[in-house]
């Protein structure tokens, strides 16, 4: 498994953090998801071997909200 953190902006209400939180999940490979408003940062594990990154990106994007940095 990989773990990484996502700054994401755009996330202003529980909506928002919602909507980011289902989006990331829909991605297969992803185990684990947890999106904090306050912060404006999703906590992502994954399996590498079914995803990547780029994929869990592009679902943010696809949502509405931009990723602009990563850790």
């Amino acid at each position: 498994m990989a773990e990484v953190s996502l700054k994401i902006e755009g996330m202003m209400c529980e909506h928002c953090r919602a909507t980011v939180d289902k989006a990331i999940r829909s991605v297969k490979g992803v185990q684990e998801v947890s999106v904090d408003l306050q912060e404006e940062q999703a906590r992502v594990v994954y399996d590498p071997g079914s995803t990547d990154l780029d994929t869990i990106i592009s679902a943010v994007a696809e949502a509405g909200y931009k990723v602009i940095d990563q850790a």
